[in-house]
């Protein structure tokens, strides 16, 4: 928790007993940042956002997010909730925020919600983007924002594995295999890749999503596209429940989470 100094007990008091529930829709590009969640000795999202708040505040301020995403994951919709002080004018606030926040972290909407909100127990839905670049240079204004690929990929073939994630399944053939989630059941409603000349989107979305869980089916269908394995092996994979069996991790940098649903 950030220190404060220079205020007095009986005027923390009194901020404290003003403070208001607030939903906070933000992006950031997660190149130089060690993910979302804060951690001892490195620069995070949620570390330099607290900051900030602290700084308007006057008082510790700490911020959850709906998603921890990973170090050089971007966010085109992280949502998250804290208390503040209630302010007359949120624009002012979202204004403020982003005055002293770094250039790739902007406020997109501040708003007030009910004391019962939670950014991470109350969504019903996220979906998330995997870019793609596939062709033999990488245009440098895409360097950090997209996974590169420079050998041909059977775009079909990894659509008919998209197809085959949609549905409730477990999924811990697809988490990470230091996940610590008990019930790795996941309920995902779309599932499919879009192409526009070299660039691929996977888009998913489901009822929530474990670690490494998107970039390890990205990582399996890249496969597919490379012609190293069928796209039933996607079906095998959810049957066995079994980490070995997938894909590597796609690397983090072509990675969004796009939007939250509540």
């Amino acid at each position: 928790m950030a220190k404060v100094k220079g205020i007095s007990k009986k005027a923390k008091a009194a901020h404290l007993e003003k403070l208001k529930k607030y939903m906070i829709v933000l992006q950031y590009l997660g190149t130089k940042y060690h993910g979302w969640q804060i951690q001892s000795g490195q620069i995070t999202v949620q570390g330099v956002l607290r900051d900030a708040l602290t700084t308007l505040a006057g008082i510790p301020v700490q911020i959850s997010g709906a998603s921890r995403t990973d170090s050089g994951v971007h966010a085109l919709g992280q949502v998250a909730h804290l208390w503040f002080p209630e302010k007359e004018t949120i624009p002012d606030l979202r204004k403020a925020l982003n005055a002293i926040l770094p250039r790739d972290i902007r406020v997109l909407r501040l708003e007030r919600v009910p004391g019962h909100f939670h950014a991470q127990k109350s969504a019903r839905k996220k979906r998330y983007e995997y870019r793609i670049f596939n062709g033999p240079v990488l245009p440098p204004f895409l360097y950090g924002r997209v996974c590169h690929i420079v050998h041909p990929l059977n775009f079909s073939e990894m659509q008919r594995g998209t197809e085959l994630l949609v549905g409730t399944h477990d999924f811990s053939g697809f988490a990470a295999a230091t996940t610590s989630a008990q019930n790795r059941v996941r309920e995902i409603s779309h599932s499919e890749f879009t192409k526009r000349g070299r660039h691929l989107v996977y888009r998913v979305e489901g009822s929530g999503f474990l670690h490494h869980m998107v970039r390890n089916i990205v990582g399996t269908l890249l496969e597919v596209g490379l012609e190293k394995r069928p796209y039933t092996d996607v079906t095998s994979i959810l049957e066995s429940a079994d980490r070995r069996n997938a894909g590597v991790t796609a690397v983090p940098e072509g990675l969004y989470l796009v939007r939250i649903w509540y």
